[in-house]
This record gives structure tokens, sequence and C-alpha cells, in this order.
């Protein structure tokens, strides 16, 4: 059972809210840290990570020597926790795993899964980190290559896909900007072998747009950066119930909701409610009470009692009405 904290003051109050589920939530934090040995290839996947996902991503260059992330999780739960960050990348090395680089995702402060990656000796993957130059906040175009990826027996893939989706994607938004469309990620991975762990290469394009002579340019690719491969290690997959928790989505107010009949929401986002009423008895309506529109008995039409009423009328001479006018 969770232990529930109650505010002491106004302030604590603020942080616990900002901290509560949000109907639309912002972009993951990433924090990166080092373990005790990191050496200079796992130290460029880290600055490549963090400078993909600037300003959401936080790199501490201070060695961490007790940090086992599939021994004891308590540390990285603690920093992630203490600076607000939703994934947590940690790159050690020693002589059983060399070159060992661990994603893992927070939950409710917890440690949601984990997958582990061991970077494969590449001789351009110390090389092109001066290339890479990425405007803060842009966020690249994911291209996922390969069979392996649509497999989804494949519980590598799929956690790894999902991964990397929450680590780059950024922010969400409605519209896109075509120019902040400047580079692609593209992740490949190689075909299922038995017996054999799976690969996977990364690698960064910069788009170059040319004229085509038609209304849509000619796009093309230019590698940059460094080049990555991993080979899949250890898994910690979450728990279905946890999953199931963490993947529940709120109504959003712009979203159809399902409602009574005759019950909708408009584009504020205000229910509108329709009556249907019944045939209406204008009979017994009650108007305007004027001695033309009343009706004599015995008078059928209207024409008859306009000339009932014409008889009524005594005619009056001129002389007789100028007299009566003067006794006035």
């Amino acid at each position: 059972m969770l232990r529930e904290v109650k505010p002491k003051n106004a302030r604590t109050a603020r942080i616990l809210k900002a901290k509560e589920p949000q109907l639309i939530e912002p972009p993951k934090r990433t924090l990166l840290l080092h373990g005790s040995k990191c050496p200079q290839p796992l130290h460029t996947v880290l600055k490549t990570f963090h400078s993909l996902t600037r300003p959401n991503s936080v790199l501490f260059h201070k060695k961490n020597a007790n940090i086992h992330p599939f021994e004891s999780v308590e540390s990285l739960e603690f920093l992630a926790d203490k600076n607000e960050c939703g994934m947590v990348v940690f790159g050690s090395s020693n002589k059983k795993r060399p070159n060992c680089v661990t994603l893992a995702r927070v939950f409710n402060s917890k440690i949601l899964d984990m997958c582990e990656l061991l970077l494969l000796p590449n001789q351009d993957q110390t090389a092109g980190l001066e290339s890479l130059q990425i405007g803060i906040g842009m966020r690249p175009m994911l291209l996922f290559s390969g069979s392996a990826w649509d497999d989804e027996t494949s519980t590598a893939h799929v956690m790894l896909k999902s991964m990397f989706v929450d680590m780059f994607k950024g922010e969400t938004s409605d519209k896109i900007d075509v120019e902040g469309l400047q580079y692609v990620l593209m992740v490949g991975a190689e075909e299922a072998t038995e017996g054999l762990a799976p690969v996977v290469h990364l690698r960064w394009y910069k788009l170059r747009t040319k004229r085509s002579g038609h209304k849509l340019p000619r796009v093309e690719l230019d590698e940059i950066g460094p080049k990555f491969d991993f080979k899949v290690g250890r898994l910690q997959e979450a728990p279905r119930e946890v999953m199931k928790e963490a993947m529940k989505q709120g109504k959003r107010p712009n979203e159809e909701i399902k409602l009574k009949k005759n019950i909708g929401l408009d584009s504020i986002g205000d229910k509108i409610g329709r009556v249907h009423l019944g045939k209406q008895d204008l009979s017994g309506l009650q108007t305007r009470k004027m001695k033309g529109l009343k009706r004599r008995a015995g008078v059928e039409s209207d024409d008859e009692e306009g000339d009932a009423d014409m008889m009524d009328v005594d005619e009056i001479s001129e002389d007789e009405g100028r007299k009566r006018t003067k006794t006035a």
C-alpha cells in the first residue's frame, strides 16, 4: 500500500499537485548517468542522447559506483524522482558486461521496465559527434527499419521501440512546422536468428532539400553523427497490472464522449441537450384583447362579422359631428 503524503504548507501542496497525472502529459525527461567505469564510447553514447533530447534531459558527469540496475533499483528511483525524470539511461562497463547501456522507465516513482544494450565495437562510434549539430527542442522523424519491429511476439523489439519513442518524441502537438524537420533517426533491426541476441543499429541523417522542377522538392539524406550498434542483453518486463495502470488515459475535453440520447457537446466543450415537445393546442392561447378579433354568436365567417359591425355603427353627419365637438 502506497503511503499518502499530506502537504504541510501551500508550497508542498503545489509540488504534489504538479506531480499528479495530467490529461495532457508533458514530454518525458531523461536522466543520463555514468557508472563506476564509463569509457569513451559509452560517454559518446550518453552525450549523443543528451544532445538529441535537450532540453528534456539531464546529464550527470559524476561517477556512481553503487548503482547496479538489475540488482538494486533504489538509487535509480531516488535520482529519477529527485530530478522529475520518467526515463533513465545508465552507462557502465565491467569485465563481464563491457560497454553496457541500460534503459529504464519510471512510473509512480518506481522502475517500470528495463532493457540492457551492449555496445558493439565500431570504428565510427567515437567520431562524428561534432557534425551532429541539432537545434534545441527539435524532434526527429523516427524510422524503424526491419520486419522485427512488427513482430508482436518479440518482447525485446516491442520494449525497445516503445522506449525509443518515449525518449525522442518530444512534446505532443497538432501542428508541425516543416522547417523543424531537419533530421531522421533510423533504428534498424536485423532478422532474428536462433541462439543469437538481436542486433540494433542506430543511425542519424540530416535532411537536405533540392529543386525538383515540381511543386514538392527532392529530399536527400546525409549521414551525420556517430554510428552505434547494440546487442540486446537482459530484459525486465513490467507486471501486467502495473503496465495497464501506466497506459490508462483520461477523457480529454476535445474528444467525443458517449452521452445519453439527445445530449451532446459543442465546440467549446459545453453540454447541450435537445427537448422534443408534443403537438401544441393553440386554441386556448391568450392573445391581445381587440374588439375586431372577437367573434359574435351566430356569425360563421369573418366577412359576415365585418358586415354586421358596419351595420351597427350609426351614421353621423358632418354638422352633428362639429356640434358634439364644440359641446365637449
